[in-house]
């Protein structure tokens, strides 16, 4: 496991570190310097995990986690003073763990794991999701495409569907592709005819 701790006390940051080290089969752990910027060190060390450290709840902090999110890093946040409304948007940010009282803890380190996996199954359901979306947008596309050749051109639906699987084949192309652009070009061929209309004297 590869852990960076970001803190911008960086007694407290020992601290944590000392208390992660002591705790046998933690792997790697690194404490991020307060000074440089926590993005561009997540995005250049890819941890496992990052943990981010703060007494107290605060927006410039909700923001530093936003923007370690966007890395599509997990995060675990610990602070010492609880608040509920900050709980939530941490959430909201990307935080997948949130704890109350690092010191109060005796084991971090199954709660690290569980993080991770947390993350890790989010992720997943995230990718299945938008893998899901994107076919049904295709296959709206390639219904819509074929609507529009059994109108126009008088075609059958297994005609229209054999049509647009020509052309992609010809083209190289995904047939949602050649959906697409089939779509783009009568809209954009029914523009330019209200233009000349427009203009006719």
């Amino acid at each position: 496991m590869d852990i960076l701790i970001a803190d911008t006390d960086p007694a407290r940051a020992e601290t944590l570190a000392a208390r992660l080290a002591a705790q046998t089969g933690t792997g790697r752990i690194r404490i991020a310097p307060p000074l440089q910027n926590l993005a561009d060190i997540v995005s250049r060390e890819r941890p496992d995990i990052v943990i981010v450290d703060m007494a107290r709840p605060d927006r410039d902090s909700l923001e530093q986690l936003r923007t370690i999110a966007t890395h599509r890093m997990p995060v675990m946040l610990f602070i010492d003073e609880d608040d509920p409304a900050f709980m939530e948007e941490a959430i909201r940010a990307g935080v997948v763990s949130y704890h109350v009282n690092a010191a109060s803890i005796t084991d971090i380190k199954p709660i690290l794991r569980s993080a991770i996996a947390l993350y890790r199954h989010a992720s997943a359901r995230e990718t299945r999701l938008a893998a899901a979306e994107a076919e049904l947008s295709d296959r709206r596309l390639i219904e819509a495409a074929k609507r529009l050749l059994m109108r126009r051109d008088k075609m059958t639906e297994p005609a229209a569907h054999r049509f647009l699987q020509r052309r992609a084949m010809e083209r190289q192309m995904r047939l949602p592709e050649v959906a697409r652009a089939l779509l783009r070009g009568v809209t954009a061929g029914e523009a330019d005819a209200r233009d000349a209309g427009e203009t006719t004297p």
